[in-house]
């Protein structure tokens, strides 16, 4: 069996795998769609090494083979990818810290006895059965695929402790900057604007219940340099928000000079909440955070628990994953993919099809 794993700069590479088999703990799923990830197209397009576990780690699929200690699934159920409970028996467990359970953290961050050899840009996969969810009825296949980074933005949400009512502000509306916009509407956010160059993404945000849309470079005519943009954009967030100001901003862009800008545009006392990773350092107003009363919250995947949540959100309508999904890729034309997704800001989500042609 063929997977498609990044193996370089602007690389991906074919390998054989041998046809996974059930085993004590571990099922096997027929891989019915996966998607690219930004954490994906990061090292495809630095050259960095990449995890082949995690090489594709948003995926849906059927169950085709359970060992006999399995019991949560059978063979024929649809089934996402998440992350396993908490073991009770690790430092964290016993220290009370069940959230940050470390062989749960390790499996998903493609690590340990839980982490499998390749991700879910194959076929077909075989996994640790603690780390596999059942699909509700009423989710369509596509949405399912999506349910892992829907529950990552759902996690920013609950960890943000957002109040009913607030202003929130999105920077970025890749697919988790769309997905936290929603996930914050449907938690009772007052108003949420959304922070977004590319004008095709600035629609979909508004499609998608945003109150304003603004580009971060308007007016780029009368900005003769970045203090003027910048001063530009906090007009805008102050024209929907008052003097006072958003009380949560999410930092959905992964960049460095976000981090910051975040700060700068939440109110004093307000929550500045990390969402998007960025991979390079980043420099911050250390005074500017203390003044203020800044409150950093950082935000990485999801609680098991979290995918019920978001999967209700999406059964009655309130969290729209279809809308996100722009293209679909048959595995032999992952490379391409990988390049649209990269290049053409159009493209929010692609989901590529391990088993068919098309």
């Amino acid at each position: 069996m063929r997977a498609a794993l990044v193996t370089g700069r602007r690389s991906i590479e074919h390998r054989e795998f041998p046809e996974p088999q059930p085993s004590p703990g571990r099922a096997v799923v027929q891989i019915g769609y996966c998607g690219i990830c930004g954490t994906d197209l990061e090292p495809w397009l630095s050259g960095e090494p990449y995890n082949p576990a995690i090489c594709g780690h948003e995926w849906m699929g059927e169950v085709s083979a359970v060992p006999a200690d399995v019991k949560h699934v059978r063979e024929g159920d649809r089934v996402g990818i998440g992350i396993a409970g908490a073991c009770g028996r690790c430092d964290a467990c016993r220290a009370g810290h069940s959230a940050y359970c470390e062989p749960a953290f390790a499996g998903l961050v493609g690590m340990g006895p839980l982490a499998a050899p390749h991700g879910g840009f194959a076929p077909a996969i075989a996994i640790d059965a603690g780390r596999i969810y059942r699909v509700q009825d009423g989710v369509s296949d596509e949405a399912a695929a999506m349910l892992e980074p829907a529950t990552v933005a759902l996690h920013a949400i609950r960890r943000a402790q957002l109040p009913v009512g607030a202003g929130c502000v999105v920077l970025g509306a890749g697919p988790i900057g769309l997905l936290t916009l929603q996930c914050a509407l449907a938690a009772g956010a007052g108003a949420v604007l959304v922070i977004e160059p590319h004008p095709a993404r600035r629609r979909k945000a508004l499609e998608l219940g945003a109150c304003t849309a603004l580009d971060p470079s308007s007016p780029a005519s009368e900005a003769s340099d970045g203090e003027a943009s910048g001063e530009a954009l906090a007009e805008g967030v102050r024209a929907v928000f008052g003097a006072v100001g958003p009380d949560v901003v999410f930092d959905c862009a992964g960049l460095p000079s976000t981090i910051q800008q975040s700060a700068d545009l939440v109110r004093r006392g307000g929550v500045v909440s990390l969402v998007g990773l960025s991979a390079h350092p980043a420099q911050i107003q250390p005074g500017a955070w203390l003044a203020r009363e800044v409150t950093m919250v950082a935000s990485l995947a999801y609680l098991p628990e979290e995918f019920e949540v978001t999967m209700g959100l999406v059964q009655d309508g309130r969290l729209r994953c279809e809308p996100l999904l722009t293209s679909r890729a048959p595995l032999d034309g992952i490379q391409d993919a990988f390049e649209r997704l990269h290049s053409s800001p159009e493209e929010i989500k692609i989901l590529v099809r391990p088993r068919t042609g098309g």
